[in-house]
């Protein structure tokens, strides 16, 4: 099975790519966005927004063939436009272009030691040619944050199935930071709580079909665990990948955690506590 860990390494591949919606709280706002697509191609346009209010979010997308080792790859991600400073724009959009690459390159470069032409005759139901394909969902865009959530699948030729990753990124738009886990909390013992609600609340989410011991496994207070983080509407969402919590047929696992449990740790002003 491919190593998960590598999935997230950022590194640089010529492959771009697609789009998708939503808000927080008091800070909801709007954005009309317009797009086109062209298949082997990186032509995207965007409608531009007021400036200060909201970014509007258009998509690139990309469809590649490599030959060695044979993989398809088909990647969205989203590029922002409208923002008041375009130095802070162009930042973002090199971040997310830099990340969803990685993504793909990470892969690649796990295939490169399989030789495939030695599978046995209808492993992995005959399938040859290796595929990593990913969308992205918008799940917070106002004039302060934007938190993206992509998901990735990737086939290994001769795998029994795919596997499903999960990875968000979340960015500040007064300056372009790549927001940390840490960033959102006033001191660093915040992974306890994190642990306690996340248990509980998948502890509830997958009732009696819950395996308590990979839910207790995957929750564990460390930043790997919940390195997948979305701000949202209704809280600090985390996802936890194919197989961390829950079997893995139950595929990738997302619990919302209430930003009212969290208020004693938040950082304030920060993203948490909604200046």
């Amino acid at each position: 099975m491919i190593n998960r860990k590598l999935m997230f390494s950022v590194l640089v591949f010529g492959l771009l790519v697609s789009s998708c919606g939503s808000s927080k709280g008091a800070r909801t706002a709007t954005s009309t966005t317009t797009s086109t697509t062209e298949v082997g191609s990186t032509t995207s346009s965007t409608t531009t927004t007021q400036p200060g209010v909201v970014p509007a979010i258009g998509l690139k997308s990309y469809v590649a063939s490599v030959q060695s080792p044979s993989l398809i790859a088909n990647i969205s991600y989203p590029v922002l436009g409208g923002m008041a400073s375009g130095q802070i724009q162009g930042n973002i959009n090199g971040a997310i272009s830099k990340a969803v690459t990685g993504y793909v390159l990470s892969f690649r470069t796990q295939l490169e030691g399989q030789n495939t032409t030695t599978l046995p005759p209808g492993a992995g139901n005959g399938v040859t040619q290796s595929q990593i394909s990913g969308s992205f969902i918008k799940k917070l865009v106002d004039p302060q944050y934007v938190s993206f959530k992509f998901l990735i699948t990737t086939y290994a030729a001769g795998a029994a199935s795919p596997t499903t990753e999960a990875a968000c990124l979340t960015f500040d738009l007064s300056n372009g930071q790549l927001l940390t886990l840490s960033d959102l909390f006033s001191g660093s013992n915040y992974l306890p709580t994190l642990s306690t609600m996340a248990k509980a609340a998948i502890t509830t989410k997958l009732g009696p079909a819950g395996d308590q011991s990979l839910i207790n496994s995957g929750t564990q207070p460390n930043a790997v665990n919940f390195s997948n983080w979305n701000l949202t509407a209704n809280g600090l969402e985390f996802t936890f990948s194919q197989g961390l919590v829950a079997a893995a047929a139950s595929g990738v696992v997302s619990v919302t955690l209430p930003y009212s449990g969290l208020s004693s740790l938040a950082k304030s002003p920060g993203p948490l506590t909604n200046p």
